[in-house]
């Protein structure tokens, strides 16, 4: 029979897996709020998909709308795709969303594109454009900086769906450092200033 923890290492043990069950509750948010649209998700709801209770999910957002403005936001993942000098901004993206990929089998860039035609979809189209691809394009400097940022988002989009949703052909099977040898000097040519 084992001896029973001593309440300062379960406490500990709770507080290391918060973050993992916040992460858990979110993602359960943003697939029921992607679903459904915000009238129509309870807070009951996004705890049980999450297999938590509703007192937690509170406890960790504070209420319905502090749920939905960050199940909606991309500020996190923006600020880690784009926190690269831009000289090395092109290769930075495409590294940094294929280890998104391999850790969590997602793509945050994905959620923008399943979620645009959704109840919720204007409030996750809106914030994707304000957070991510506005933000990239005001980093870009000369001529048609706005079109340039969007055909990087689209060749983004377009490998994360490739290879996590459509999973066809070379392109998934292409192995991780040619994938970005390939596709990171694209970017590059329209993340510079002569675009």
């Amino acid at each position: 029979m084992s001896s029973p923890q001593p309440v300062s290492e379960v406490g500990d043990e709770q507080r290391r897996e918060a973050p993992l069950t916040r992460d858990v509750v979110l993602k359960a948010a943003r697939r029921r709020f992607s679903l459904h649209g915000y009238a129509d998700v309870k807070v009951r709801d996004v705890a049980a998909d999450a297999e938590v209770s509703a007192a937690l999910v509170m406890k960790y957002f504070g209420s319905k709308e502090n749920l939905f403005a960050e199940a909606s936001s991309f500020e996190a993942e923006a600020a880690v795709l784009l926190d690269c000098p831009l000289p090395r901004l092109g290769d930075h993206l495409v590294r940094t969303l294929l280890d998104y990929h391999e850790r969590t089998q997602a793509d945050p860039l994905l959620r923008a594109l399943f979620t645009s035609s959704r109840p919720a979809g204007a409030t996750f189209r809106e914030n994707f454009e304000r957070q991510f691809v506005a933000k990239l394009a005001d980093r870009l400097e000369g001529p048609e900086a706005r079109l340039r940022a969007e055909l990087v988002c689209a060749q983004l989009i377009g490998l994360g769906a490739t290879r996590l949703v459509l999973r066809i052909g070379a392109l998934g099977a292409e192995p991780r450092e040619s994938l970005i040898a390939r596709t990171a000097p694209l970017l590059q040519s329209w993340l510079d200033p002569a675009g």
